[in-house]
């Protein structure tokens, strides 16, 4: 189960049901350029490529594994002038070289308008290269993809119910780095979606920002990230714990792997980082403990109404589709006792709106970082 589909069945429970599974497109055998815009003429480019090229770029700029050498990389990360050139001259070879040919394809067309190519990518880069340089992170990992199983007994953790059984979760860490003597997640979007208002809920955590008239500097983009990003990342923590070696832990009380309970307490940041305009946020829930257990049963409850085949088209889904025939509504084993299929999906939208009431985002910023990167560095030195 990935997370993706896990939130598409929150907002409507019809429309992933009666979707098919797309299969993922084959990328070319051959590498064409194509010309659209000297056909259509011009416009936007896709924001889903667009953000998924700049994924590839990062990318390609920490994989260690990859196609760059490693001091080939350090200078690209240290230098805007070589950053600027490579991203010119050198990506559509090194994506070809990669076998991401329908990205070759894309930025082969973007590249035909300088200012669209510094817009949409080149001042983004430069911007994550300013930031990164400036922070003094170390980078651990790249789209690294995980699988765990989030199990349902009484150790799972305290005041989680002995429900039996496991819900298998599936996904991908954008990148995983040591920011501060502490490890974090950042998960890169390409913007935050829909605009929406700072609420007034969400202010105090950002106190720090507020300048000399006294107001709120709200970040360039006006957005937060949504309680769906903070779903992600809360998910992508719990999968964080299954990176940890558990075995010596079961041979030290000589039990089993679900004996061992999740610790509510580790130490990672979960960041979203837009590469729109280089905001970063970071999750920071009021109580960790209600926000994990709220989510866990939020996942539980979604994960049976969808097995029982429960697939009512919610109203306030953009679908606009009616309920043209009477949903089954089958029963479902929970624990010991047995709930209709709907009840499941309400009781998940029930421990959504609780977790909701626990998100709280505080904006990283640039000087926050700097100073901390230097705190760390004196620290080093005495």
């Amino acid at each position: 189960m990935s997370y993706s589909r896990l939130a598409s069945y929150l907002e409507c429970p019809g429309c992933v049901l009666e979707r098919t599974q797309k299969k993922r497109p084959k990328e070319p055998k051959h590498f064409t350029p194509v010309r659209q815009a000297t056909l259509f003429g011009k416009g936007e480019p896709d924001a889903r490529l667009v953000g998924t090229l700049l994924h590839v770029l990062v990318n390609f700029l920490h994989d260690s594994s990859g196609l760059l050498a490693k001091e080939q990389q350090e200078a690209l990360l240290a230098d805007p002038g070589a950053l600027t050139r490579f991203i010119r001259h050198e990506v559509l070879t090194l994506l070809q070289k990669a076998g991401k040919l329908n990205l070759a394809m894309f930025f082969d067309e973007l590249r035909l308008n300088g200012e669209t190519l510094y817009t949409t990518l080149i001042a983004p880069m430069l911007r994550y290269q300013h930031d990164f340089a400036s922070t003094g992170a170390v980078v651990f990992a790249t789209s690294e993809r995980f699988q765990f199983k989030l199990l349902s007994t009484r150790n799972t953790f305290a005041g989680h119910p002995d429900w039996g059984g496991y819900v298998a979760l599936v996904g991908e860490f954008d990148q995983i780095r040591l920011r501060n003597d502490i490890p974090a997640i950042m998960e890169f979007k390409k913007g935050l979606g829909r605009k929406n208002a700072w609420p007034s809920s969400l202010i105090a955590p950002l106190a720090e920002q507020v300048g000399g008239n006294g107001r709120l500097n709200a970040p360039s983009s006006s957005t937060l990230p949504s309680i769906l990003h903070a779903m992600q990342l809360m998910i992508y923590w719990m999968a964080f714990q299954t990176r940890w070696d558990v075995l010596e832990k079961v041979a030290e009380v000589k039990g089993m792997v679900e004996d061992i309970r999740m610790p509510l307490h580790q130490q990672l940041d979960l960041i979203i980082y837009n590469l729109h305009d280089g905001c970063q946020y970071q999750l920071q829930p009021t109580n960790h403990q209600e926000a994990l257990i709220a989510l866990t049963n939020c996942i539980f409850h979604l994960n049976w109404a969808m097995k029982s085949g429960y697939a009512w088209h919610s109203p306030e889904h953009n679908c606009s589709k009616k309920q043209l025939v009477e949903l089954p509504n089958r029963p479902v084993q929970v624990g010991y006792t047995t709930l209709s299929a709907q009840e499941c999906y309400l009781l998940a939208r029930d421990a959504f709106d609780r977790f909701k009431d626990t998100v709280r985002w505080r904006r990283v910023t640039a000087s926050e970082e700097n100073r901390m990167a230097r705190d760390n560095t004196a620290k080093e030195k005495y």
